[in-house]
């Protein structure tokens, strides 16, 4: 079987994507999208702002960003015990 070849995309999607699929669900800066942008997004923007590239794979660009000094990524608890899933009626696993 063949295995599809993954594809590029453009560092300014790359990084909507590592959001949607990270960034949000960590409890480090809160629900505040002010106290990302101050943590997180410039520090991501520098990053890509430093890159030689305009596109990479997701895979290659989450290495990099998992990897650096800023991004100390823990999960949320999206458990029962989380007060916010609670309000919103969200079942723990």
């Amino acid at each position: 079987m063949e295995q599809k070849e993954r594809p590029k995309w453009l560092l300014k999607r790359l990084k909507s994507m590592y959001f949607a699929m990270h960034c949000w669900k960590c409890k480090i800066w809160g629900n505040s999208i002010e106290e990302y942008n101050k943590r997180c997004e410039n520090n991501i923007q520098k990053i890509i702002d430093n890159l030689d590239v305009k596109e990479m794979k997701f895979k290659e660009f989450n290495n990099i960003i998992k990897n650096s000094i800023f991004c100390q990524f823990e999960k949320k608890d999206f458990s029962n015990n989380c007060p916010i899933c609670k309000a919103w009626g969200i079942s723990g696993r």
